[in-house]
């Protein structure tokens, strides 16, 4: 008996754990495809243009590649296309079965000033804390920052707006129908909320595809699980994450003491500080169970 039992509890995790990796694959295998077949299509158009066989304009293709006004272009591509699958996935699997007791919660407990005020004060401090972590990484593996750097200029240089449609708008909306939306509600099937916080922020950083945001986004993610699990709702997560995203563009329009480390330590400790005391005071929305639709 206690050997099947075990067997059960054995097939429930791997389970919970394989449905939500292959939800995560399959909208990173559509990004991908996004991003090869848009390299098809420059490839095609610079043959057709040229004249040059194949071979010859495959060397081209390197430079299209490292050209940051093509690869900012390509990117909102692909996340907009995951959007357009990852959004209504999320609606007609969950998001459309919201109870009345679901809509009146969210009415009166999480549509209100103090969990606004709370969701944009840890933004704040997250975004330092993220800030801090890079730091670190830059002291251990200066070659590492510098590629990712390298990266994510040639990613997001290109346009500054097309930059800030992709990384405030689009891929909020995508990654937390995807991550907060499919992912987290699938494993909470299986797990308790603290288990389902922590696997989801683990996998929100595998979903970013490069060890450096992998580790500085967990801290983010767990955040925005605890608000998914507490709010009932993707809405405020989508809002967060708006917020956060948005702050690695107005951070470096502020005065240069707002970019050490010592500000950043502050605004940790002190968005700690504010959020457990506003949730001490009753501003945290309550639940009764784990689920939220």
């Amino acid at each position: 008996m206690e050997d099947n039992k075990n067997a059960g509890v054995g097939r429930k995790f791997l389970e919970g754990i394989l449905v939500s990796f292959e939800i995560m694959a399959m909208f990173m295998a559509l990004q991908i495809m996004v991003s090869i077949a848009g390299a098809a299509g420059a490839l095609t158009a610079y043959i057709l243009q040229t004249g040059e066989d194949v071979t010859h304009a495959q060397y081209a293709l390197l430079d299209i590649m490292s050209d940051s006004s093509y690869m900012t272009k390509l990117m909102v591509m692909a996340t907009l296309a995951s959007a357009v699958f990852s959004v209504p996935a999320y609606w007609i699997i969950w998001g459309r079965n919201k109870t009345a007791e679901d809509r009146l919660f969210f009415k009166e407990k999480v549509l209100k000033l103090k969990p606004f005020a709370m969701i944009v004060i840890a933004s704040c401090g997250l975004y330092y804390l993220a800030l801090l972590i890079v730091a670190v990484i830059a002291v251990v593996s200066p070659s590492t920052m510098y590629e990712y750097n390298e990266m994510m200029d040639t990613a997001l240089g290109g346009s500054e707006m097309l930059a800030m449609l992709a990384a405030v708008i689009l891929a909020p909306i995508n990654e937390e129908c995807i991550m907060r939306g499919l992912i987290l509600r699938n494993l909470q099937r299986f797990f308790s909320a603290p288990v389902v916080i922590i696997m989801q922020a683990v996998m929100f950083g595998i979903f970013h595809g490069n060890w450096v945001q992998g580790l500085y986004v967990l801290p983010v993610g767990a955040a925005l699980g605890y608000v998914a699990v507490r709010s009932r709702s993707v809405i405020p997560c989508i809002f967060m994450h708006l917020f956060y995203n948005s702050l690695s563009f107005a951070v470096g329009m502020l005065p240069e003491f707002c970019q050490t480390g010592i500000f950043a330590i502050i605004v940790v400790v002190g968005s700690a500080a504010a959020v457990l005391f506003m949730g001490k005071t009753g501003c945290t929305p309550q639940v009764s169970g784990t689920e939220y639709h």
